[in-house]
C-alpha cells in the first residue's frame, strides 16, 4: 500500500509544481509582452488624425515601418522565449499524464474483480474521481499550449497585420482556456479525493482492501 500511496502522493505535487511554474512561465512573458505594448499603441495611432503631417509624403508608411521592425524585433524572442520555457515544462505535462493513465489502468484492472469483491467498488470510484480531476486539469492547459504555440508560429512567420497581433497579446495574456475558479475548485476537489484515498490506504474508513488487491500494481 505504500508504494501505491507513493505514486498518488507524487502525483498530486506533480500537479502543483506544473501549476506553479505554468504560472510563473505566464507572468514572465506577460511583463516581456508589456515592453513591447507602447510601440505596439503607436503603430494603431498611426491610422488615427495627423494633423499638419498628412502633407508629408510617406510619413504613415515610413513611421509605421520603422515601428513595426521595432515591435517585432522584440516581441518575436520575446515570445519564443516563453515558448521555449512552456515546451520544456510539457515534458513534465507528458509524465503527469502517463501517471493519471497508470492510476486509470490500475483502476480497471481492480473492476475487473468487482463482483466477486464488492468492497472495491468505493476505492476504485475514488480513484477514477482522481483520474478525473487529473485529465481536467491538464487538458486545460493542453488547450492552452497549443493556443501559445499558434499565436507564436503566426507572428514568427509574420503572417498577421497589426490587428490581429493585438488581439493575439490579448489572448495570450487572458489565457481563454484556463479559468481560475474552474481550476481552483478542480485543485479542491482533487485533495478531497486524495484525502479520501488516504485514509482507505491507512485503515481510517470502514473499506477494507481485499487480497485481490495486493496482486495488482500501479
Amino acid at each position: 500500500m505504500a508504494q501505491e500511496l507513493e505514486v498518488l502522493e507524487d502525483l498530486r505535487e506533480g500537479i502543483d509544481s506544473f501549476v506553479e511554474r505554468w504560472s510563473k512561465i505566464q507572468r514572465n512573458s506577460m511583463k516581456a509582452i508589456q515592453a513591447v505594448t507602447n510601440t505596439l499603441a503607436q503603430i494603431e495611432h498611426l491610422d488615427g488624425p495627423m494633423g499638419k503631417l498628412d502633407g508629408f509624403k510617406d510619413i504613415r508608411d515610413n513611421t509605421r515601418g520603422k515601428l513595426l521592425v521595432t515591435l517585432f524585433d522584440k516581441l518575436v524572442p520575446a515570445l519564443e522565449a516563453s515558448i521555449k520555457e512552456f515546451t520544456k515544462l510539457m515534458k513534465m505535462f507528458e509524465t503527469l499524464r502517463q501517471r493519471a493513465s497508470s492510476i486509470q489502468t490500475f483502476a480497471e484492472s481492480l473492476r475487473n474483480n468487482v463482483d466477486d469483491t464488492p468492497e472495491l467498488e468505493d476505492f476504485i470510484g475514488f480513484l477514477d474521481l482522481i483520474v478525473m480531476s487529473v485529465h481536467d486539469i491538464l487538458n486545460m492547459f493542453e488547450a492552452e499550449f497549443l493556443v501559445k504555440i499558434t499565436i507564436y508560429k503566426d507572428i514568427e512567420e509574420d503572417a498577421a497585420d497589426i490587428g490581429v497581433v493585438s488581439n493575439y497579446l490579448t489572448i495570450w495574456t487572458a489565457e481563454p482556456n484556463i479559468e481560475p475558479h474552474a481550476l481552483e475548485k478542480l485543485l479542491k476537489d482533487l485533495d478531497e479525493h486524495f484525502e479520501l484515498l488516504r485514509d482507505v490506504f491507512q485503515g481510517k474508513t470502514g473499506i477494507r482492501l481485499p487480497d485481490i488487491y495486493r496482486n495488482v500494481s500501479f
